[in-house]
């Protein structure tokens, strides 16, 4: 396995665990807002998404 596929498979490995814990979190932060059904999901992808827009965010103005 070269060099390049295993560190991929470490930052996916990292990915995975990291969105979970991600749903874990949104789901205990989201628990006392008043949707249920489609619009518990909607806010829940939501803010998932902004989380992620977020970090990506402060990521590049780190690194750039």
């Amino acid at each position: 396995m070269s060099k390049m596929k295993e560190i991929d498979d470490i930052a996916q490995g990292v990915a995975d665990v990291t969105l979970e814990l991600m749903e874990d979190s949104v789901e205990w932060q989201i628990a006392d807002q008043p949707v249920e059904g489609d619009a518990y999901f909607e806010l829940k992808d939501y803010d998932i998404s902004k989380a992620i827009e977020l970090l990506y965010k402060k990521n590049t103005t780190l690194v750039g």
